[in-house]
């Protein structure tokens, strides 16, 4: 039975390894820039408009599949850059699963940031009111950047809004709704979220003391 898991858990990671150069090819086909130590487990969505760009940087994770995640819900991980200009980056060493990116204007995540299973972060209202009880599509109309520092945590169904900006080391709670700034080294939760102090062993040690806010 041992030897059996064994040649199990092996298959699975040979399978994974033959599909990776597909990923690769497809993220390339969809106009994202992915540095080749990107690592995939599963296929995700990408949409990039003409002249928007999705970046990806050297240690991104991506996880699109339930087998990578207990908690993943969505069909896949998905990133949207809805609007020429529009711009969706990745730094060094984040990991996301079963996300939801949609940027009319800019997404920046940072460094060493995990985005927890089914997160959904957007930096636009989507749409307006017209007359005759319809909706236009105001992707730029209504966006307003989001920047999100190093090391933090957005816990698994989060939602970030439009013009938030989130400081280095911060955490957001599950299923939390975050409508405004979180300064560097606070917890956010709830829904509208609130905002408290994180305690000291929440900090990473190494940030401890240079955690701030991110510049655009």
């Amino acid at each position: 039975m041992h030897l059996l898991k064994k040649i199990v858990r092996w298959s699975r990671s040979a399978r994974a390894w033959c599909w990776r150069p597909y990923y690769r090819a497809y993220a390339k086909l969809r106009r994202v820039n992915a540095h080749p130590s990107v690592f995939f487990a599963g296929r995700p969505f990408f949409m990039c408009c003409e002249g928007a760009s999705i970046t990806l940087k050297e240690g991104v994770k991506l996880y699109s599949k339930p087998a990578s995640n207990p908690v993943i819900g969505r069909a896949c991980l998905s990133m949207y850059a809805m609007c020429p200009g529009a711009r969706i980056i990745l730094e060094k060493n984040v990991g996301a699963s079963g996300v939801c990116l949609c940027a009319a204007t800019e997404i920046i995540i940072g460094e060493g940031t995990m985005l927890g299973a089914d997160c959904v972060i957007t930096d636009t209202d989507f749409h307006l009111p017209e007359a005759g009880w319809t909706w236009d599509n105001s992707f730029k109309e209504t966006s307003i950047p989001v920047r999100v520092g190093r090391g933090c945590f957005i816990g698994t169904r989060a939602i970030i809004l439009k013009g938030v900006t989130l400081g280095d080391c911060v955490v957001v709670a599950a299923g939390a709704v975050v409508t405004r700034d979180v300064p560097a080294g606070h917890l956010a939760f709830g829904n509208p979220a609130q905002i408290r102090p994180l305690s000291g062993k929440w900090l990473r040690p190494e940030m401890a003391g240079s955690c701030q806010v991110p510049r655009p």
